[in-house]
């Protein structure tokens, strides 16, 4: 051991098991990453960057991740996570296939959402889905639902 700049404190040179150790936690933290990103994204990344990775899951087809990272984003109050989230969950199986199902009242959670932050089509899509929820009976369908 040698000793440093400060009296009683000693450094022990770095020895290879020591690297070694370091060397297969980063490359394990990489391949966990790389099995599970949604898990790590989950855990690691911003409500920004989860929008971005939804965004990617989008243009490769995985629907069922894009709809799971927009909710963890739209969670964290990202308006345009909420707006996308509501717009998937309006359009369905129409546009996504059997991985997302239409939801017209978890879509204006989302858009009631967006629209409480200044969202202009948030505000535009719940005063829509509002109209179309109303029940003849003057009930909001959603309400009864729940």
């Amino acid at each position: 051991m040698k000793e440093t700049a400060q009296a009683g404190r000693f450094d022990a040179p770095a020895s290879s098991s020591h690297r070694l150790d370091r060397s297969l936690a980063f490359l394990a933290l990489g391949c966990a990453a790389a099995l599970s990103p949604a898990a790590f994204a989950a855990e690691w990344a911003s409500p920004s960057q989860k929008y971005q990775m939804a965004l990617e899951a989008q243009s490769v087809g995985e629907y069922t991740r894009m709809v799971a990272l927009l909710r963890e984003a739209g969670e964290a109050d990202h308006v345009p996570a909420q707006e996308m989230l509501g717009m998937a969950l309006l359009a369905g199986p129409t546009v996504y296939g059997e991985a997302v199902p239409t939801d017209r009242c978890e879509a204006g959670k989302w858009m009631r959402r967006a629209a409480a932050q200044g969202s202009e089509l948030g505000k535009t899509q719940w005063a829509f889905l509002h109209r179309l929820r109303n029940a003849p009976s003057g009930e909001d369908v959603c309400q009864t639902q729940g």
